[in-house]
């Protein structure tokens, strides 16, 4: 049956091992019984030393493929870039790896995405929404950080990973890499008309070592202050 829309979902990977089987298993398994989606899976791995690409190459055999990032510098923000320019999609999927994002929201996503919507962001910071498994220390942080993107962008979960969005309201767009929450990037300079925030628990990883280090938090003020000035620019530009 001939699919009305091709979903390239996009998974930036380092040592992924433990959790990369079951999160590529449980997107196929939410995505092969939809007769109007077609879809692709794009891993990109940034160099691992475990096995997570040969798990992932296994698994996706019929329904993806995986970019192997072998440059020195380690940036989940660069392996999404890649996943983009290496998709064939009208709509991209944006999630974790480490099985954080539940996958049964992607078609949920995909059928927002058909009634009108440009933008749709997973988020734990509306009614519905939540965390398991976060310890307090990372609570605090995650909403400070998302109190700090409220200075240039309307989104509640400015912080989110998991992002749904038309491949079309990327065109033109320079996203910085240098940035490492991708989906703020987005939030702030992709030209969309309309987003939606659907509630989901976000399941802090079991298995494996979070990414998120000290330098991290520095990086992310760092790139609020980049978009900030962004967008006065555009407003500049907008009024002359």
């Amino acid at each position: 049956m001939l699919k009305d829309s091709l979903i390239s979902v996009i998974i930036p990977t380092y040592n992924e091992a433990e959790n990369i089987q079951s999160v590529l298993e449980g997107i196929v398994n939410n995505l092969d019984n939809k007769k109007d989606i077609g879809y692709e899976i794009i891993v990109v791995d940034d160099d691992s030393s475990d096995k997570t690409v040969e798990i992932a190459e296994a698994v996706l055999k019929n329904n993806g493929k995986v970019v192997r990032r072998r440059e020195v510098t380690k940036s989940l923000s660069l392996s999404v870039l890649e996943g983009i320019e290496e998709s064939n999609g009208d709509i991209i999927v944006i999630m974790d790896g480490d099985g954080s994002h539940p996958a049964d929201l992607i078609p949920v996503f995909i059928s927002n995405i058909k009634d009108g919507y440009d933008l749709i962001i997973g988020s734990r910071y509306v009614p519905g929404g939540g965390t398991k498994y976060f310890p307090l220390s990372r609570k605090i942080i995650s909403r400070f950080a998302c109190f700090l993107g409220k200075i240039v962008t309307r989104v509640k979960d400015n912080t989110s990973g998991f992002i749904c969005v038309k491949k079309n309201a990327l065109k033109g767009v320079n996203l910085t890499p240098a940035g490492f929450k991708i989906g703020l990037e987005i939030f702030v300079k992709a030209d969309y008309h309309k987003f939606k925030e659907i509630p989901y628990i976000f399941i802090n990883r079991r298995k494996g070592e979070s990414k998120l280090k000290g330098i991290t938090v520095l990086e992310y003020i760092c790139q609020i202050v980049r978009l900030l000035r962004y967008r006065n620019s555009k407003y500049r530009k907008t009024c002359s």
